[in-house]
């Protein structure tokens, strides 16, 4: 029953002014349940989530730092007197086998580790003849590893008788001190002092002039 004014006999209007708890309102839709909090509403796995996402990308970013940091502080000690022996990158050479200065010829280069650090790759040395001689004259030899990214370069000089990474494209110049002639390595590869024993067999003379790799 309604008055005059359009309101039924509890003096409700007719849109739901003071209606009673449980009851339609706004012509009988039905209230929408709120939301409710807690891990398990779509907020919180929302936000898990997110947080799951956050870290992930985090950590995409910390492995490889982290194994950058490691690498450009690991080296391998070379010990003097150690003679070279062919590594498994050079092509037609017996692996584990002793490098002669004579096997050398002018403009080409070879791959070899100091004996006992062949598990090691961070040790790969690259030796060239730059020059004729006898002995250690006209031999160069210096650290195989990049130093933008820690790839070994190729054994065989390109064209241009420098030294290529595969990687990322740095260049080496073999006859001027490994300087980098292109790409993103930021220096030189480190050089390896060597000398020719009465055998003329390439033996190392002492340590890489510098840090392997990658560097701070």
């Amino acid at each position: 029953m309604a008055d005059r004014n359009g309101n039924d006999d509890f003096g409700r209007s007719d849109l739901g002014e003071g209606r009673l708890d449980g009851e339609p309102s706004l012509g009988g839709v039905p209230p929408a349940d709120e939301p409710k909090a807690g891990p398990f509403s779509r907020r919180g796995i929302l936000k898990w989530v997110i947080g799951a996402g956050s870290l992930a990308f985090a950590a995409a970013f910390a492995v490889p730092a982290f194994a950058l940091r490691s690498l450009s502080q690991r080296q391998q000690a070379v010990a003097a007197g150690a003679p070279l022996v062919y590594a498994p990158t050079t092509s037609g050479a017996t692996v584990g086998q002793p490098l002669l200065a004579a096997d050398l010829a002018l403009g080409t280069g070879v791959q070899v580790f100091a004996e006992g650090t062949q598990d090691d790759q961070n040790t790969l040395i690259e030796v060239v003849r730059i020059a004729e001689g006898s002995g250690a004259e006209g031999l160069v030899a210096y650290s195989a590893i990049c130093t933008h990214l820690g790839c070994p370069v190729y054994a065989d000089l390109n064209a241009e008788g420098r030294l290529a990474c595969p990687c990322h494209g740095s260049q080496f110049d073999p006859a001027a001190n490994a300087a980098v002639v292109g790409g993103p390595a930021p220096r030189p590869l480190p050089s390896l002092p060597i000398e020719v024993g009465a055998d003329g067999a390439v033996v190392a003379a002492g340590e890489f002039s510098g840090p392997v790799g990658i560097a701070e």
